[in-house]
């Protein structure tokens, strides 16, 4: 009984990719400020945008810094010697490699016996550049899942997160002619077997919920159309989403799908290829996160009392419950808490070796891997003896070994094979530096919200930096939706703003997942203040300590995180100089008419609920905050055409109306498509060229701010 390894990745992933999914336009609703700008293909917004990016550009590009930065950019984003961006299916090992030669990139496979022996030949299966041209899209590589020599291949126009979805032949190199296909959707798609898939979409009769993604689970044949694919399940309009989970038990021929009524809450319904149904009592606030000798492995994001027993299990806690009970008869059985996290851990993966379970985790905001066993007196946990003060990503086992990604702020990350037995590691694979650290130093300091909560940052700086209330001082936060800041090698910040003397700030707030579910819980809906709070703490401790002062501050946020910075900004203004607003939700008042607005109320809560919500929300909603007479820091607000996520209505609005009211501002609307950003992780979309001018006008932008 197996839950299938790209099933698992799929379901570890689905909150940070489907949730957050937008649509390229939606009904406009003209009774909001500068709706037009909402259009993000409309003709007049078009206009106004590139106007307003080329104002942005010719100011700054006037600083002999713009192309230097540039050119270091480019130089970071292409250097010879990068890890192997991998995902292993069978014996392939799949990587997507980006450079000078290919800056939309090469998918390419070896065989995982030359993987792990260090020594990858890699062979080309699809190179993007020559796809683009071929078929004058702008095609970039959006993932794969494969099925033994098949495999279903998603390419998206410049990095949005609609996409094509094409089979993909392994042995001859080519689409299959006639092969499975699903036009540009937010589609989710899946195999059942090798002639079969679970297609969730919008096309061909699938129907879409009210946030624009796919509501129906359809059964598709090889040789059918999608049109005439049965319909196996179908969520309600108001449901965020839905999504199949393959588990195998007891040749059951069957599967799991996973409703989310809402963000954050899950129901789980089996369904037989023969029709039937039936709702199976998992808890609904808990994440899968993989199986292990027979059962299922749930986080608990709240405290849970399992059918028939007596024992609450607390929030947090790594459980495992039948496969078996669960397939052939919808059933709790057979329930076990493996792990109850400390204060300060956070339970984030899980792999297998024999009758040992690791789990990756964060404890004190760095990784440990633990190793858990079932002993007579119960469970016995034992932490790995790996680097402390790194970032650890559990990648998955290979012949009684961990694979591992170990890197730290100030340390380029490795792929290794650490041996539990022994705990010896072979190193797979180092990337080369980005930036000199020889003089660099970092640790984490601590310091106390408006509440009085404890509060912890990574700073990094140069070693021999005085404490003068002069460093030019950049602080990156995001503080939202369970997803935890770590201390991750930051190839681009260390090139342009630490080696040049710049300090960087990881900071650490709640609504995040740094420190497990209740550190996310405490900032949701009502709570919504209190990442802002905790930005303006740790701020305010910087200066308090002499690192910096309100001059030399700039704050940096994306998406949500966007959304952090632009209120901290509308609510604390004097406490920075600079502010970097990227791709970000701005009027909380009407973010639900985003396409996938509506699933993002249980972390915001919804406006149209009640008066006392809505006025809640226009307390902190930076749009709605904004004053004439108010002094405020210039911001740089950034975004991108082709962010069908959030879209690039929000950052629009926000740059004109402070131009209406007479504020300073600079917008800059990014060519480079998609969502993503050098933060976020993942292989980057796109053209090296544009996202090194795009950080180029970052860099400059701060340099001008910050240090003079």
């Amino acid at each position: 009984m197996t839950l299938r390894a790209t099933q698992y990745f799929f379901l570890v992933s689905i909150t940070a990719i489907y949730g957050l999914f937008g649509m390229s336009s939606y009904a406009q609703d003209n009774s909001w400020e500068n709706a037009w700008l909402d259009e993000s293909y409309g003709a007049r917004a078009l206009f106004w945008a590139e106007a307003e990016t080329n104002k942005t550009r010719r100011a700054l590009q006037q600083n002999q810094l713009f192309e230097v930065y540039q050119l270091e950019a480019e130089a970071v984003l292409t250097r010879p010697g990068r890890l192997p961006n991998v995902r292993f299916s069978g014996n392939n090992v799949f990587n997507y490699y980006q450079g000078t030669d290919h800056p939309l990139g090469l998918w390419q496979r070896t065989s995982r016996v030359q993987y792990y022996a260090g020594q990858p030949r890699w062979e080309t299966l699809l190179d993007f550049d020559a796809l683009a041209q071929e078929e004058d899209r702008k095609w970039i590589f959006a993932g794969a899942n494969c099925n033994d020599n098949r495999c279903l291949v998603s390419i998206s126009d410049n990095g949005k997160d609609a996409h094509e979805v094409r089979e993909f032949d392994l042995s001859s190199m080519r689409f299959v002619e006639n092969g499975f296909m699903l036009r540009e959707d937010k589609s989710s798609v899946t195999w059942y077997d090798t002639d079969t898939l679970l297609v969730g979409s919008t096309l061909e009769g699938g129907r879409a919920n009210e946030a624009g993604l796919p509501a129906t689970l359809r059964l598709w044949r090889r040789g059918t159309s999608l049109s005439s694919a049965v319909t196996l399940f179908e969520i309600d309009a108001q449901d965020a989403f839905q999504f199949p989970m393959l588990v195998r038990a007891g040749g059951v021929d069957g599967f799991v799908v996973a409703t989310r009524p809402s963000f954050f809450d899950t129901e789980y319904t089996y369904i037989g290829l023969d029709g039937a149904q039936a709702p199976i009592p998992l808890p609904r606030k808990a994440q899968v996160i993989g199986a292990f000798k027979g059962g299922l492995l749930i986080r608990l994001n709240q405290d849970w009392l399992p059918p028939g027993t007596t024992e609450l299990l607390p929030s947090g806690a790594l459980v495992s419950v039948s496969l078996v009970a669960l397939m052939q008869s919808q059933n709790i059985a057979d329930v076990k808490a493996l792990y109850i996290p400390k204060s300060g851990e956070a339970i984030r993966s899980t792999a297998s070796i024999g009758d040992t379970l690791y789990i990756e985790l964060l404890r004190a905001y760095r990784s440990r891997i633990i190793a858990v066993n079932e002993i007579e007196s119960g469970i016995h946990a034992e932490t790995l003896p790996l680097p402390a003060d790194h970032f650890i990503t559990l990648q998955g086992t290979e012949a009684g070994q961990l694979a591992l990604k170990i890197e730290a702020p100030l340390s380029p990350p490795r792929l290794s094979l650490f041996d539990p037995e022994n705990g010896t590691e072979k190193i797979l694979y180092r990337s080369q530096p980005a930036f000199k650290t020889d003089n660099l130093t970092t640790k984490i300091l601590h310091t106390t919200s408006e509440d009085g909560t404890l509060l912890s940052y990574t700073i990094m700086h140069r070693k021999n930096m005085e404490y003068n209330g002069k460093n030019p001082t950049l602080v990156y936060g995001y503080g939202g939706f369970d997803v935890a800041v770590t201390p991750r090698y930051e190839a681009i910040f260390g090139k342009l703003w630490l080696e040049k003397g710049g300090v960087y700030v990881h900071a650490y707030l709640r609504g995040g997942g740094e420190r497990g579910p209740a550190w996310h819980q405490t900032a949701m809906l009502k709570n919504r203040q209190q990442p802002y709070d905790d930005m303006a703490a740790i701020l305010e401790d910087l200066h308090k300590r002499g690192i910096t002062a309100p001059k030399h501050t700039g704050i940096m946020g994306r998406s949500n995180g966007g959304l952090m910075v632009a209120a901290l900004m509308t609510q604390r203004p004097e406490l920075m100089n600079a502010v970097v607003v990227g791709g970000p939700l701005i009027d909380m008042l009407t973010y639900h008419k985003l396409g996938p607005g509506s699933t993002w109320a249980a972390e915001y809560g919804d406006p149209r609920d009640s008066s006392d919500i809505r006025d809640y929300i226009a307390g902190y909603s930076p749009l709605q905050r904004l004053k004439r007479n108010a002094v405020y820091p210039t911001p740089l607000i950034i975004t991108s055409v082709d962010d069908d996520r959030v879209l690039p209505g929000h950052a629009r609005r926000f740059h004109a109306k402070l131009k209406t009211l007479g504020h300073d501002t600079l917008y800059f609307e990014d060519k480079q498509g998609g969502h993503y950003w050098e933060l976020a992780g993942g292989p980057a979309p796109g053209d090296y060229h544009l996202r090194s001018t795009a950080r180029a006008i970052e860099y400059t932008y701060l340099h001008e701010r910050l240090a003079q």
